[in-house]
């Protein structure tokens, strides 16, 4: 499966100016409500070389309003004509970077002021080595309360610990070298879920990695975003499924105990969603590990946590239908 071709679209604009050492590409979709905070979060760093690239995914709200507010030169709006994607808009966001760094911000997240500035200080004393640096994450829910941290702490040549889990966690704490993110090909816009997974894991097969231990992110985990592709069991799947069919050789060629580790990663993911084929199809590779006895527990676990998620999910799907129905056909 091929990475995005990035070629020109219609958002694709060249910025006029001189060049910025960082570009951070802020896609976006129906979030007019949140997206001047995540901006102004940009904006207040203490590192000043940037510009900011969003890109609207064809927003139906107020978001290019929003927006228009800043009058910073350093924010560059660009708007998709249709909707096509997370992925696709930061693919834009990409092409028309000038920056030789690129970040990434989700438009509901936020940073803390030093971010950019002790991420591109790392990366260049490390040299051209370094591909990419992460953050420590702190999640908050739409109270802004925090419910978890990430913290990982794992870095340099980490490609194998990456097949495993995506344990960067999200766009939004990631710097990456531009020339890295094309040779790479950038996202491939065939994934649902698992866009960043996909791409940390080609960045990190050759590149290597810095982990500022800082919580400076501020993540969003909203129970209440429709348009959160988290929440979307389907794409959760379909995402996780694409992964292991683009990475089969990979998975195949990794030592017995870190595919181990992986399947069971992949298990849990699956049985979370109610896919009880997936959840069983993972358990079977993962059994081929030589998975120790005491794996059975966890493993018959979550064969029934898979198998009581998809009933759930068929008896809220009933319900739904019987009330469309009588709202459609009342007696």
């Amino acid at each position: 499966m091929e990475s995005a071709n990035l070629q020109a679209t219609e958002s694709s604009e060249p910025i006029s100016g001189s060049s910025p050492l960082v570009s951070v590409i802020v896609p976006t979709f129906n979030r007019g409500y949140c997206i001047v905070q995540a901006l102004q979060s940009v904006l207040l760093q203490n590192f000043a070389n940037f510009e900011i690239i969003v890109v609207d995914d064809a927003s139906t709200d107020d978001t290019c309003e929003q927006v228009q507010r800043i009058t910073d030169t350093r924010v560059h709006y660009v708007a998709h004509e249709k909707n096509k994607g997370g992925a696709a808009a930061r693919n834009s966001g990409i092409r028309i970077a000038k920056g030789e760094f690129v970040a990434f911000l989700d438009s509901d997240d936020y940073w803390q002021p030093d971010k950019l500035d002790k991420q591109i200080t790392a990366m260049q004393a490390a040299g051209p080595k370094c591909g990419m640096s992460y953050t420590w994450i702190s999640c908050v829910d739409d109270s802004g309360k925090e419910v978890l941290r990430i913290n990982p702490d794992i870095d340099g040549a980490c490609f194998k610990e990456m097949m495993v889990s995506n344990f960067i966690g999200s766009f939004s704490n990631i710097v990456v070298r531009k020339s890295l993110l094309l040779d790479v090909g950038a996202l491939d816009e065939a994934f649902r879920s698992c866009q960043d997974w996909d791409l940390f894991v080609r960045l990190t097969r050759d590149a290597s990695v810095h982990c500022l231990r800082e919580y400076a992110v501020r993540y969003l985990l909203s129970t209440t975003d429709k348009n959160r592709i988290s929440t979307n069991s389907n794409s959760v799947i379909q995402g996780h499924n694409l992964m292991l069919t683009k990475y089969a050789d990979d998975y195949a060629s990794l030592p017995p105990q870190i595919k181990l580790r992986a399947y069971r990663v992949y298990m849990g993911i699956f049985a979370n969603c109610g896919s009880v084929r997936h959840t069983v199809g993972t358990g079977i590779e993962r059994m081929k590990c030589g998975s120790p006895l005491s794996e059975l527990k966890n493993f018959s676990y979550l064969i029934l946590r898979a198998l009581r998620r998809n009933l759930r999910m068929k008896m809220h799907a009933g319900r739904r239908a019987r009330s469309l129905k009588a709202t459609l056909h009342p007696s």
